[in-house]
């Protein structure tokens, strides 16, 4: 794991694939895909809660779709959406990637609270960041940005190229971390901080869509308010 020492009161932490239970080309810490026995992703989302002190009976996750829709966690069950907040102590929230980008927020106020993200560049370009900051109680916020496929590995066809800012893009790469940063910095988070890590140029350590050709597990962002 790669934890974030968020300011605050805050447990932050990217998984890798590494320290889980699933085998092929789930191998082994696969917190999401659907074809990997359910059993065993149970199992990686225990483990990884386990290993930042957090309860994985109380986690929450979304069902992502490239939306641009924040909601807040509750009890009855995942929702269609790609950000996911609390303001619930000890209430742990993932989001789940494998080359999209995943983020972290926190609110740096009084009023402690946590969003995480799943990005990639539909929901960038839908607004997702913007979404889950402002569904955030107000006052300032930082982030951490995850690793994602980086500007060296992403290829990305004009029709895509063309929703960004143009210095974004070289040749037909497209550069998603900086996106995102832009994105956060956009939507009033002043302090901003990334890894850097592309996961198909270290597919041995993340899960990648464009490295694996499709069939593969997921990394995440795990985030929750210490308990």
């Amino acid at each position: 794991m790669i934890r974030w020492d968020a300011p605050g009161p805050y447990v932050i932490a990217f998984t890798t694939r590494e320290g889980g239970v699933s085998t092929g080309p789930y191998a082994s810490l696969n917190l999401g895909s659907r074809g990997d026995d359910p059993a065993r992703i149970t199992e990686n989302r225990r483990l990884a809660c386990g290993e930042l002190g957090l309860d994985a009976d109380r986690l929450a996750l979304n069902r992502q779709r490239h939306t641009a829709r924040a909601v807040q966690a509750g009890t009855d069950g995942a929702e269609v959406a790609d950000a996911l907040w609390t303001d619930d102590p000890g209430r742990p929230l993932l989001a789940l990637a494998a080359d999209c980008v995943p983020i972290a927020v926190v609110t740096l106020g009084l009023r402690p609270a946590v969003a995480v993200v799943h990005a990639g560049w539909r929901g960038l370009v839908a607004g997702v960041v913007g979404a889950a900051v402002e569904a955030l109680p107000e006052g300032p916020r930082a982030a951490m940005v995850g690793p994602a496929i980086g500007p060296c590995c992403y290829e990305v066809g004009p029709e895509v190229a063309g929703r960004f800012d143009a210095d974004l893009v070289s040749g037909r790469l497209l550069d998603l971390w900086t996106a995102s940063e832009r994105s956060l910095r956009g939507a009033g988070v002043e302090h901003v901080e990334r890894i850097d890590l592309c996961t198909r140029c270290h597919s041995d350590r993340f899960f990648s869509h464009r490295a694996s050709g499709g069939l593969h597990g997921a990394q995440g962002v795990l985030g929750a308010i210490a308990g």
